[in-house]
């Protein structure tokens, strides 16, 4: 973190938003654009002051493929906009990418990389800010007004949204297809010079920490995250595979795959045509299925076996992929608590002060168990500090702070 602050990162990026956390105060109507992973979300959000906001619409739709041109990307996101942006009137959009970016500005930024096995060409190095307009003036004739107030990854939207509610939050974090955290840094700690003060309050800014990318986590890799590594076309990102709903359940199925090859279980589960065969043929949804059947002889995940292909299975092999499902997600909770503990503990070393972490994503909301696990992690590593640190759930929060953002950006 000191070396990102400082702009000489190694595998945490520290990008700089070019924003701060909101007063609270602000008041408008804005539209939220979310693009970071296959379901694209848009919310109307009316910001009303004294930290009170209300969701007026919320539509989404999916993409197609995770593959293709720049114009299979952003030609459907910029249809959607249109529609949406024609029935209401809105002309103040805030665009969550929830992507590596080196931003330049509030309303700029490049892709360094993709990430979560998105691999659109032509758009790494360019401005996605630029391209969804472009794509956006071609339906409309030009931009008719629908221009883009604000950028920022999600984990800064997330951490916006969180801010306008609690001034206590300085944290915001997503555990979903990809995982990240974002944070809100006072102005003494920021070593760069080259940066421009941020919209909002000049005293902080809120900085994309990228700390998916993390290498400190080369240490703990077991042969299955390295297989799954050299396998993926998403260049580094080590932590975040150990971490995301885009790779868990890929872990599951190479450990399995490992001890089928060594004769230690799971016979015939990787013969013929089965979907253990077959790399992300278990999702991060079929671990959840299996670690929290209850059901007698774990009947629910023979069954959902079945729909994989891989059927007359021994309860014994179904406890024996329980147990590997259930470490593969503790450990996913584990190491997002000691992404917090660090953080909360490099901003505040005796942790002083409250600290609120924002929290959204489908694997922290929808995983039976995870909260928990990661409650039970932090009061590991902080003890009886523990309670200094909250991590609360916000729903849709990433698209809630596009507008935040969005608003900060609209006051100056």
């Amino acid at each position: 973190m000191r070396r990102g602050l400082s702009g000489d990162p190694r595998s945490i990026a520290m990008h700089p938003s070019f924003v701060s956390r909101p007063t609270g105060c602000e008041e408008g109507r804005f539209l939220a654009l979310d693009l970071g992973g296959t379901n694209v979300r848009a919310t109307l959000v009316e910001l009303r002051g004294q930290r009170s906001l209300r969701v007026l619409e919320h539509q989404s739709f999916r993409l197609a493929s995770t593959t293709g041109t720049v114009h299979d990307l952003f030609d459907p996101v910029a249809e959607f906009v249109v529609d949406l942006l024609a029935d209401d009137g809105s002309q103040n959009i805030g665009f969550i990418f929830a992507f590596p970016m080196d931003q330049t500005g509030v309303r700029s930024g490049r892709l360094t990389k993709w990430t979560k096995e998105f691999a659109f060409d032509c758009v790494e190095e360019e401005d996605v800010v630029a391209l969804l307009e472009q794509a956006i003036g071609a339906r409309t004739g030009n931009l008719g007004g629908f221009g883009i107030s604000a950028l920022a990854n999600d984990t800064v939207g997330v951490l916006a949204a969180g801010a306008y509610l609690d001034p206590r939050c300085d944290m915001g974090l997503i555990v979903g297809t990809g995982a990240n955290l974002a944070v809100a840094v006072p102005d003494k700690m920021i070593g760069r010079r080259d940066l421009p003060g941020p919209l909002g309050n000049p005293d902080e800014m809120i900085f994309n920490m990228e700390c998916g990318n993390f290498d400190g986590v080369d240490a703990i890799q077991t042969d299955a995250d390295r297989r799954l590594d050299a396998e993926s076309d998403t260049i580094g990102q080590r932590m975040e595979k150990m971490i995301a709903g885009r790779y868990l359940g890929e872990v599951v199925r190479l450990r399995v795959c490992e001890i089928a090859a060594r004769g230690e279980g799971f016979d015939d589960w990787l013969t013929g045509g089965r979907g253990f065969n077959a790399p992300y043929t278990f999702t991060t949804e079929d671990l959840s299925d299996a670690a929290f059947d209850e059901s007698e002889e774990l009947i629910a995940t023979a069954m959902q076996l079945g729909r994989l292909g891989v059927s007359d299975t021994t309860v014994g092999d179904r406890r024996l992929l329980r147990e590997i499902c259930i470490s593969v997600a503790r450990r996913s909770a584990r190491i997002v608590a000691a992404g917090i503990a660090a953080t909360a503990t490099y901003l505040d070393p005796d942790l002083d002060d409250e600290h609120i972490v924002a929290a959204d994503g489908s694997v922290f909301r929808g995983m039976p168990g995870y909260q928990a696990e990661l409650r039970r992690g932090l009061q590991d590593i902080l003890g009886e500090r523990a309670d200094r640190v909250q991590v609360c759930y916000l729903r849709d929060g990433s698209g809630l702070g596009a507008a935040v953002v969005a608003a900060v950006a609209a006051e100056v």
